[in-house]
């Protein structure tokens, strides 16, 4: 009996050939290479439910591995609602987190606590080394030095290991090299004396764990025989550190990720991390997923100008549907009215309010925003910490209000970040100026091929209609005059050639169109004429 025979062949109508294969694909190992509206979620459900249909593995044996709570919990709806139950699906950081718990329970050991406030614990450390007078910090240097012990853990660096690489990479850190590796690892020691683990801590507590723990790795593989990872380009180096203690040698594993939409830098994410799944385990199978079911065709060509140079173009399964609009405003506040005017006139049958969504670099952009929404009586509602990473060990329990709130009819106001993963009909990408998007604080090559990933995030989230807006910020004293982002100009252009395109002809154009039309359909029925009478000249005679 074929594979496809004893999977339900009903679950296979609509894939592309792709889909399909990834699927049904009897290899071990897999990287699928998934755009932008490609189904990756739909490929990842029905892979593990068919695996588990064929008894190829049990469902209890299944982990995948996802970057948010909200992503989780799609992917276990999905299955329940085809009967496939007991699957683990969770962020990296919960899947370590069941790992730490169950070794300390099992030893009778005292539980360690989670500390999700980086912030709360550089404070405390600042203060100490204030105190004994060892380094004076300011507190206008924490948030930075925040973000650079993040980095560092992300990394799997201690302090040995920050000064040599700091110095390679050329880091720009609050601290010299020497001075942030103590800061790191006086960083380290303080939250193992106060018996607390920060979310990186608790992946290199996991790691640890299965390293010099034969027992523990041992009833980790045997409990998690099928491994599978969503969005495997948020990965950072520690995360992937994990995944391969994880898996060992000979994993099963499938590993679905979209290299132009890596956008946690800030966390250490970087898109080349995907090749190591290769260089990891050489077998793997690749296969790409690049026709994209979500957005019409001219979105996409809108999209695809934020690609970067060599990647492989999106190609579209739908028409070509509305030409994207780009319009500038004086200040932010005539940017906002306007775009709560387009949504409000997006507000049809079939178009409720949540299929709609305003996405911002940051979420200051938004305020302004929600304020004309309101005064327009327009529904609105800002999207939380679900869409985050480690989400579903920070996001607060569902509770009556929050459910009341999901099922809420309201225009969606999002960070791009907070928005991966999502789609809605008709998107409004605000703040499209230089300093906004790219964001200033972007200066290195690397950073701004982020931001540029930033942007081709926000335009893939819609499917049928997509307004580009930014400001001159005339009467903002920050940033007055602002220029338009550097983004914008390959997609003005093919705005203009998709609106020339579409414009009516008119005299001598139109005749000529016209004429063609005509050649051809006559060129078609003379065709037809021919092979008729050829059937006829050929039927038998009686």
């Amino acid at each position: 009996m074929s594979d496809e025979a004893t999977f339900s062949n009903e679950l296979l109508i609509g894939l592309t050939p792709e889909q399909r294969e990834a699927v049904m694909s009897p290899a071990r190992r897999h990287l699928v290479r998934a755009t932008a509206g490609s189904g990756k979620t739909h490929v990842l459900t029905l892979r593990i439910q068919r695996r588990v249909v064929d008894h190829d593995v049990a469902p209890d044996q299944v982990l995948a591995m996802t970057f948010t709570r909200k992503a989780g919990d799609e992917l276990r709806r999905r299955l329940f609602r085809e009967g496939v139950r007991d699957v683990r699906a969770g962020t990296f950081h919960r899947a370590a987190l069941n790992l730490v718990t169950q070794y300390r329970e099992d030893r009778h050991l005292r539980a360690l606590t989670l500390e999700p406030n980086r912030r709360k614990l550089v404070s405390a450390l600042a203060k100490q080394l204030r105190e004994s007078g060892e380094l004076k910090l300011e507190d206008w240097q924490l948030p930075r030095l925040e973000q650079e012990i993040g980095w560092a853990l992300s990394q799997g660096y201690n302090g040995t290991l920050y000064v040599k690489n700091a110095r390679r990479l050329r880091r720009d850190a609050p601290l010299a090299p020497a001075q942030m590796a103590e800061v790191l690892d006086r960083y380290v020691g303080l939250c193992r004396s106060r018996g607390l683990l920060d979310f990186d801590l608790l992946l290199s507590e996991a790691i640890t764990l299965l390293r010099e723990e034969p027992d523990v790795l041992a009833s980790f593989r045997y409990r998690n025989r099928s491994i599978y990872v969503d969005e495997a380009q948020d990965m950072n180096p520690l995360q992937f550190m994990l995944l391969r203690q994880m898996a060992g040698d000979d994993p099963d594993l499938f590993c679905v990720g979209d290299p132009n939409q890596s956008i946690y830098g800030f966390n250490g994410g970087t898109p080349t991390l995907m090749n190591e799944i290769l260089v990891t385990w050489p077998d793997t199978v690749v296969l790409d997923l690049t026709r994209n079911h979500r957005s019409t065709a001219n979105i996409i060509a809108v999209a695809n100008t934020l690609l970067e140079e060599g990647a492989r173009g999106i190609i579209p399964a739908k028409d070509e549907g509305e030409v994207p609009l780009v319009r500038n405003y004086n200040t932010d506040e005539e940017e906002a009215e306007h775009v709560a005017t387009w949504l409000a006139a997006k507000h049809q049958p079939g178009s409720p309010w949540r299929s709609m969504a305003v996405l911002a670099r940051t979420n200051a952009q938004l305020e302004v925003v929600a304020g004309y929404l309101d005064a327009a009586e327009v529904p609105n509602e800002r999207r939380g910490p679900e869409h985050s990473p480690a989400s579903d060990l920070t996001a607060p329990e569902l509770s009556s209000r929050r459910l009341l709130e999901a099922d809420r009819d309201a225009v969606a106001l999002s960070t791009i970040h907070r928005a991966k993963g999502l789609e809605f009909q008709h998107v409004a990408a605000i703040g499209w100026a230089e300093g906004q998007l790219p964001n200033y604080n972007a200066t290195t090559p690397e950073e701004l091929a982020e931001e540029q990933r930033l942007a081709y995030v926000a335009l893939s989230r819609a499917e049928r209609s997509l307004l580009i807006t930014w400001s001159r910020g005339r009467n903002d004293p920050r940033y007055p005059d602002r220029s338009p982002s550097r983004f914008l100009g390959p997609i003005d252009k093919v705005v203009r050639e998709l609106d020339a395109r579409n414009a009516p002809l008119r005299g001598d154009a139109r005749r000529a169109r016209l004429a063609a039309i005509r050649a051809s359909l006559e060129q078609s029925v003379e065709q037809l004429d021919g092979e008729l009478a050829t059937q006829s000249d050929e039927a038998p005679r009686v």
